[in-house]
């Protein structure tokens, strides 16, 4: 943390004031709590989630860490991107990379190509698994139909499989008869970044209803650390229909979603002269769409099946390369009560179909086109004492043909036990798996960092030396066992508390080590004939991906929620993640990392009906392994309903600096950027 003895820290100090004094209302103006926020603290406790356990259940009830972002967190502080959303959340590392790209990751491991969070939109996974991560550009649906994203920190594997090892994300969309009529939305900013939508919902017949959206968003340079633009703007086009049915009591959903646009970076590229590596203007084109159908049959009164089926369809074409997926997947849960017990068992198949291409930097060392995943659960919930003690057993398994083991098995016990009404304790552990990706077993990156030059100590060559990473046919799963205690309740009506604390044990770590040297542009082995250094014009250190290190992760989340007036509400938490890696020479590890502190403060003040304004302070630790220091960010957002249908907004993004670095793409591909300040004016119309 920082005192406010600099100038900078003056800067810090003197928001933290400016927080308090524009959140301090005068009285009360006589409205209750819930006419002013959607939700109050008794609520917020109580808000139902699905995502822990694939049920309905109250928050306060959970047995896992899981903070809810809900719609009226979204308005209140303007917020435009599901990742800014995502930065709501206690436990989450969220540093954006440039306008486009960020690095997000939960307890340690984060990364632009983080490889151990899962994310889901409405229960369809947005995991790639060609690389193993999320391609956070293209997850942009209009954030007014987002009901509300559950986190939950720590693994999800029992109920969501391979993947959710330190955590899951579940963004979660409005039904189409949540919202009738429509309503047209559009912002900008000074420097030209702007957003335009609209939506309209209604009746189809009596027992259907559905609502539809355009979207079209577009994102401006920042600077690079030479002040030099970073050639990072952006746009994105997305429109969707949504239909909802009900026939005796059995719930339909349609969804249908496309996309297309275009995402700008400064890529660093090799260049055969001097400084041997060139910053190179690009731009990524992405498309894609999805049609989605899910469904809820309630059979009596403790017992419901539910499923859904998918098809996504994505096509990125890039400098470093392409890849056009298509993925099919069907899952179904059956939910039954027995005496004590409440049942939950199903499990589901999905086929992704790739077709990808390399470029001079990235090739494919074998063509896979298909990966076939299959996997089973069942989870046992046991009332041991009614309203006061439960356990909870659960078990997945799943055959992924990416993955050298026929079965990856990932079971879980979790413990909840309330002493008090208003306060529940859980313990668990569980045992999660990251599964290899495509690029793990199959890819050839010849530049994962800036070259070496002749001369330099490092560099036994006269000519340049690369960089590179080779894929392994034998990689293996990556292991995390999690053991996780907690306690959320309230000390008051008007004051509640959730904490978690979590040691992560980890096997069978993805590390490099050295596998061949390449004379370029022929290709030839030099261990194998080191007389082909002469005629190179660089050479390429080839390390392979490996499994050989362990390691941990150990840490906790606290977060407070103050009603301090009925028109002003404080929301505070403070998350610390130390990581540590043991490998041994010569292996290295290669996990990305995120900061050790990170802090949130949050003030919700609506002094009239029509007004309401929010201040938000961050805290991000320094990333040492990134070369980043650690910084503050303030953002400041009002919000005013003048008349009937009209919402006007305005607001101001890292205020207490011009440009901050965040975080850099561990692989070195995006030339280093600085995320600049913004500010912005949105209107939204309703009728």
């Amino acid at each position: 943390m920082v005192g406010c003895g600099s100038q900078r820290s003056l800067r810090v100090c003197g928001w933290i004031l400016l927080l308090g004094a524009i959140s301090a209302p005068p009285s009360a103006h006589g409205s209750t709590a819930n006419d002013l926020f959607d939700l109050s603290i008794e609520e917020l406790v109580n808000l139902e989630v699905t995502s822990v356990s694939r049920k309905a259940e109250r928050l306060a009830d959970t047995t896992s860490a899981v903070y809810v972002i809900t719609q009226d967190d979204i308005q209140r502080h303007g917020i435009r991107s599901i990742p800014e959303a995502l930065r709501l959340a206690p436990g989450l590392s969220v540093q954006q990379i440039d306008a486009n790209k960020w690095a997000i990751g939960a307890r340690g491991f984060s990364g632009r190509f983080a490889n151990k969070l899962l994310v889901l939109m409405d229960g369809r996974a947005l995991y790639t698994p060609s690389f193993s991560g999320v391609f956070w550009d293209v997850q942009s649906t209009l954030i007014e139909e987002i009901d509300r994203i559950e986190v939950i920190r720590g693994p999800g594997s029992t109920v969501w499989g391979s993947n959710a090892v330190n955590g899951v994300i579940n963004i979660i969309t409005r039904s189409s008869n949540a919202v009738d009529g429509g309503s047209i939305i559009g912002g900008l900013d000074p420097e030209g970044a702007r957003f335009a939508a609209g939506r309209y919902g209604g009746e189809l017949g009596d027992k259907s209803t559905y609502r539809g959206f355009v979207q079209y968003q577009e994102g401006v340079d920042n600077q690079l650390q030479d002040g030099s633009d970073a050639n990072d703007n952006w746009d994105l086009f997305r429109a969707s229909l949504r239909t909802d049915t009900v026939v005796s009591d059995a719930e339909l959903a349609v969804v249908v979603e496309g996309y297309t646009g275009t995402m700008g970076l400064t890529q660093a590229s090799f260049s055969p002269v001097p400084p041997f590596q060139s910053a190179v203007p690009g731009e990524d084109d992405v498309r894609g769409g999805f049609l989605l159908t899910q469904w809820t049959v309630p059979h009596s009164e403790t017992s419901k099946s539910s499923g859904q089926i998918s098809i996504d369809y994505s096509d990125r074409e890039s400098l470093l390369y392409s890849e056009e997926r298509t993925t099919f997947n069907v899952e179904v849960r059956h939910q039954r009560v027995v005496g004590g017990h409440e049942l939950i068992f199903g499990g589901g198949a999905r086929l992704n179909q790739f077709n990808l291409g390399g470029s001079d930097t990235v090739v494919f060392t074998q063509e896979i086109d298909e990966n076939f995943i299959v996997n089973a659960f069942l989870q046992d919930d046991i009332a041991l004492v009614d309203d006061a003690l439960s356990l909870t057993l659960g078990v997945k398994l799943e055959n992924n043909d990416l993955s050298p083991r026929d079965i990856e098995v990932m079971p879980t016990a979790r413990l909840s036990w309330k002493p008090a009404e208003a306060h529940t304790a859980w313990a668990a552990i569980t045992r999660a798996v990251r599964t290899p990706a495509i690029a793990d077993l199959a890819s050839m990156v010849r530049d994962i960092g800036a070259p070496l030059p002749p001369g330099d100590p490092n560099n036994p060559f006269p000519v340049p030396l690369r960089q590179g990473t080779l894929g392994n046919p034998d990689f293996e799963s990556e292991v995390n066992v999690a053991f996780e205690v907690g306690m959320r309740g309230q000390w008051t009506k008007a004051l509640s508390y959730d904490v978690a604390l979590y040691a992560m044990e980890y096997e069978r770590l993805r590390t490099l080590v050295p596998a061949d040297v390449l004379c370029l542009p022929a290709g030839v082995s030099a261990l194998a004939d080191p007389f082909c250094v002469v005629a190179a014009s660089s050479v390429v250190s080839q390390l392979a991906f490996s499994n050989d290190s362990d390691g941990y992760v150990r840490g906790g989340e606290l977060e407070l929620n103050w009603q301090v007036q009925e028109r002003w509400r404080l929301r505070g938490a403070i998350s610390y993640a130390n990581e540590r890696l043991d490998t041994s020479f010569p292996a290295v590890p290669i996990a990305a990392t995120g900061p050790k502190w990170q802090a949130n403060f949050r003030s919700e003040w609506t002094p009239l009906d029509s007004l309401s304004v929010a201040a938000w302070l961050r805290y991000v630790d320094e990333i040492p392994y990134q070369d980043i220091d650690d910084y503050w960010q303030a953002n400041v957002h009002v919000r005013w309903q003048y008349q009937e249908g009209w919402v006007v907004a305005l607001g101001v993004r890292n205020l207490l600096d011009d440009a901050t670095d965040e975080y850099q793409s561990e692989f070195g591909d995006v030339v280093p950027t600085q995320i600049e300040r913004s500010a912005y004016l949105n209107v939204r119309y309703s009728f």
